[in-house]
């Protein structure tokens, strides 16, 4: 779980039932053509008349690579670029007045809020599982 791992965007896009799309940094994507993004909510909004986008945060760095690198924290992980101001202001130059485009970040929202049991269970799962993992051999 971090910034380059979408973990949080699919579970709760999955727990809610509602996300359309969900985009997180293990799968690349891109915005324009035929299976792009942009085509895919164009034919959902189309069907439904509506969609909900689900942005990890490290999601799309590729899209937004062209400028100089942000350097790394104090910790030694890449500072990612906001790829949701840069999806919303692309999605609005899209579909012009055609829909109304609503962005909320979440980010401090989920960190400000102490952790329930379930969530220190599922925290305590993972970190096994990833230490398991690294003495297997996989470091990836």
């Amino acid at each position: 779980m971090g910034w380059q791992s979408g973990v949080i965007a699919p579970q709760a896009s999955l727990a809610s039932g509602l996300v359309d799309a969900c985009l997180i940094p293990e799968v690349p994507y891109t915005l324009k053509g035929p299976h792009g993004l942009f085509a895919y909510l164009d034919n959902l909004l189309e069907e439904k008349g509506h969609c909900v986008v689900c942005v990890a945060e490290g999601s799309g760095q590729d899209l937004l690579a062209d400028g100089p690198a942000l350097g790394y924290d104090a910790n030694g992980n890449p500072i990612l670029r906001d790829i949701g101001t840069h999806l919303r202001n692309l999605l609005k130059e899209h579909f012009k007045e055609e829909a109304d485009i609503k962005y909320i970040d979440p980010t401090y929202m989920i960190r400000a809020i102490p952790a329930t049991s379930n969530d220190r269970i599922y925290c305590k799962i993972l970190s096994h599982n990833a230490v398991h993992a690294a003495f297997a051999g996989n470091n990836h």
